[in-house]
């Protein structure tokens, strides 16, 4: 019934892990099989074995003592249909090409082998092309219920395949050869001299495709031949399109592919693709990008009032402008689009609109907009929670190879909140893929508003869409949080199938989120640093500023009087580290040497501390009102000439150039805490007061971890000067009289505490 020897190899499909298997031992009732190469034993009942094998279950691959090409782990996978969500649709149409591959394998190797039995039963070698297709024929019905019947190999092609063989040929035999390219000698000379020259025109880029090249060699082919250039002999017909492009194949060297494509995309092709990353949990990777919008961003006039977005619906400031005040634009700018997405869910974390080019200011503010409740998002959709839902912690963060993230103030600050930073592989966005299609998402949405244009015409001039800028950064982020949040987050995505919301909030409920201890705590965390700053009783003195805080500061110079210079009563200075932002004076942080423990200083100057705005804004407008603030006017007047100085500002900025107006309107945007509430909409954001009562918390010194930190150690105190006098020797020794019997009593624990105070006072008295 089966024709097996011992070591002959078998591909089974009916086990729970298919696999390749060879025989081991077999007699009349059970064939023993060892999984190739010294895997598990199975035995399987030999009636059992034929009707898998009968049935396509069960398929030979090599036979004991047979020299085979390798049976690839490609051609393997391709007899199991790829499942699983992760699958793509070129995937699959890879998986098709190699299972028809396989079918026509499979085909051969059936009639092959029913000709070998046939052969063997009644010795009949049906020696006519007729005789053997109609055996093949008879067969037919057969083969078309192992699902084979769909194409009927001929005669000659089984006649090949069977020629001396007297067992079983194998599905490996039976697989489409590699077409070999033909040697040199069957054309004229000059034939191969002009296919060279057709294919060097695709590789110098003067045809497109190799089929143009044939057509070209083709036309030329028939031209020379019927002008009987260097034919000898008779005329032969022209070389095939197949074997054209076998020759184009063997001359695709990595040299010449590089002259069409680029040495970066012949490499890709070459040596494989960089895949991109993959998570298992939520906030387990998290990818960081800046990139500019394709969108003019109207920069609008925000003087003499604007509508508080602070305040209830519905109320509005006593001094609020007309609407064609308020809506007056004073020129138009490309924004930069910050954006952090989640990899194991594609849902959006963070998306920040900003015109300052990277920087650690705009990384951190994103960071921050990815660790903080989205509650803007929750207001404007109370209905749509798994799409509002999107904060916490991320284990990794990825970033660009750019020289503002490889610095200490990004990796400090990362690994105080226990947060790792992976940076992108250099010239292949494909590492980073997720992130770039879903920037291209919210580049769709800017696409359809005024002053957007399309990213996928190379040849569109984005200059020619600024005169139609009519949205500000506010107004622009409001349409694309709308397009993600109602569309993008609630639709199943193509990457994992399932809608970004809830597949981030059931993988939150199955794997939990990280918490952090204070939300003032990350905002003072995730700052630029400047180390070696001095710190006196007087605060610190920083970019012209000056920050203080008596009680924070006592605590400091107290607890790291270690490091402290000088002596008791005169001036005590500190060495310490300032963590500050570029777009908010209002305050710093200052950690002592070697701690971890950050306290908030606030400024001392009123006007700056109330209202947050830029470091370059407060100094461009202290320099232009140089006496105002040097004479220290009252606080009201300064803030009236900040004002004056903004409103300045928004009358220049029309009549600047577009590179000059870059830099004012960076001034504007770090001064709009001056005229606006600090909580709208800015590149930095400000941290939202939650109702977990987290506004009223202090942040005590000894709050953060004090790892490395060298433990104070107290100054020794000094006593009373001594005098050249010295003491007799029976006063040094006091002498105590012994108590009497009416003074032994127990004390209560009042009398205790009176007794112990007056006996301090005592001491104070006589060591002063």
């Amino acid at each position: 019934m089966l024709n097996i020897c011992i070591d002959d190899r078998f591909l089974l499909t009916c086990v729970p892990e298919p696999g390749e298997f060879s025989a081991v031992s077999l007699d009349a009732n059970e064939i023993t099989l060892r999984r190739f190469p010294d895997g598990e034993l199975l035995r399987k009942d030999t009636t059992e074995f034929a009707i898998h094998y009968a049935a396509g279950k069960i398929m030979q691959t090599a036979q004991a003592g047979q020299k085979l090409n390798t049976f690839t782990a490609r051609l393997l996978l391709a007899l199991l249909k790829p499942e699983g969500r992760k699958v793509t649709v070129g995937e699959m149409e890879d998986w098709e090409k190699q299972r028809e591959g396989l079918i026509h394998a499979a085909t051969k190797q059936f009639y092959g082998n029913k000709y070998l039995d046939q052969r063997k039963f009644n010795c009949d070698y049906t020696k006519t092309e007729d005789d053997l297709a109609q055996f093949m024929k008879d067969l037919h019905p057969e083969a078309d219920k192992l699902g084979l019947g769909e194409w009927i190999p001929s005669a000659t092609v089984i006649r090949v395949l069977v020629f001396n063989r007297t067992r079983h040929v194998s599905l490996v035999d039976c697989m489409r050869k590699e077409p070999a390219v033909r040697k040199r000698g069957i054309w004229p000379e000059w034939t191969y001299i002009l296919a060279q020259e057709a294919i060097e025109k695709v590789f110098r880029r003067e045809l497109k495709k190799p089929a143009q090249a044939y057509e070209w060699f083709f036309g030329q082919f028939y031209k020379e031949r019927d002008d009987g250039i260097g034919i000898e002999g008779g005329r032969p017909d022209p070389p095939t399109d197949r074997v054209f492009r076998n020759w184009f194949k063997q001359a695709s060297t990595k040299q010449n592919l590089e002259r069409i494509h680029g040495s970066r995309k012949v490499n890709k092709s070459l040596k494989g693709v960089i895949k991109p990353q993959d998570a298992v949990r939520p906030l387990q990777i998290v990818i960081i990008d800046q990139t500019v919008g394709n969108i003019w961003s109207a920069v609008k006039s925000r003087s003499n009032g604007l509508v508080n977005r602070a305040l209830p619906p519905g109320t509005i400031e006593p001094d609020m402008p007309s609407d064609e005040t308020r809506k007056e634009v004073l020129t138009a700018k490309r924004p930069e689009i910050v954006y952090a997405v989640d990899v194991f869910s594609r849902k959006t974390l963070a998306l920040i609109l900003t015109f300052e080019p990277p920087s650690i200011n705009t990384f951190m503010a994103c960071l921050k907009m990815v660790m903080t409740p989205k509650l803007e998002w929750k207001r404007r959709f109370p209905d749509l929670p798994d799409a509002t839902e999107g904060h916490g912690p991320p284990e990794t963060v990825v970033l660009d190879n750019l020289r503002v993230h490889i610095t200490d103030s990004v990796q400090l600050g990362l690994l105080a909140m226990n947060i790792g930073v992976e940076y992108a592989a250099l010239a292949s966005p494909e590492w980073k893929a997720i992130v770039e299609r879903a920037i291209g998402t919210v580049k769709r949405v800017m696409e359809g508003l005024p002053g957007g244009f399309s990213i996928d015409y190379p040849n569109v001039n984005s200059s020619d869409h600024q005169k139609y800028a009519a949205l500000d950064l506010d107004e622009i982020d409001e349409m694309a949080t709308f397009k993600l949040i109602t569309e993008h987050h609630m639709k199943p995505h193509g990457g994992t199938d399932e809608p970004p919301g809830a597949r981030f909030v059931q993988g939150i409920k199955k794997y939990g989120r990280g918490t952090l201890p204070d939300l003032r705590q990350l905002d003072l965390m995730l700052r630029r640093r400047k180390i070696n700053a001095t710190l006196t009783r007087n605060g610190v003195v920083f970019k012209g500023h000056r920050f203080h805080n008596e009680g924070a500061v006592s605590r400091l110079l107290q607890e790291f009087v270690a490091k402290t210079k000088g002596q008791i009563g005169e001036a005590v200075s500190l060495k310490i580290t300032i963590l500050w932002k570029p777009g908010d004076c209002s305050s710093i942080g200052v950690t002592g040497p070697g701690g971890k423990a950050v306290v908030e200083l606030s400024n001392v100057d009123p006007v700056f501390a109330r209202t947050p705005m830029s470091y370059a804004f407060a100094a461009a407008a202290k320099k232009a009102n140089q006496k105002i603030f040097e004479l220290q006017y009252p606080p009201e007047l300064r803030a009236r000439y900040l004002r004056e100085f903004y409103e300045r500002l928004e009358q220049l900025l029309p009549r600047q150039s577009h590179k000059a107006g870059k830099k004012t309107t960076r001034l504007l945007e770090g001064g709009r805490g001056v005229v606006i509430p600090a909580d709208v909409r800015s590149f930095d954001i400000t941290i939202p007061v939650t109702n977990l009562g987290l506004a009223n918390v202090d942040i005590p010194i000894a709050s953060a971890a004090a790892d490395g930190r060298d433990p104070p150690t107290p100054p020794k105190r000094k006593g009373p000067p001594r005098t050249s006098k010295t003491l007799a020797a029976d006063s040094q020794i006091p002498k105590w009289e012994p108590p009497t019997s009416e003074a032994n009593y127990t004390f209560t624990a009042a009398e205790s505490e009176a007794l112990l105070d007056q006996m301090e006072a005592e001491m104070e008295a006589t060591r002063h």
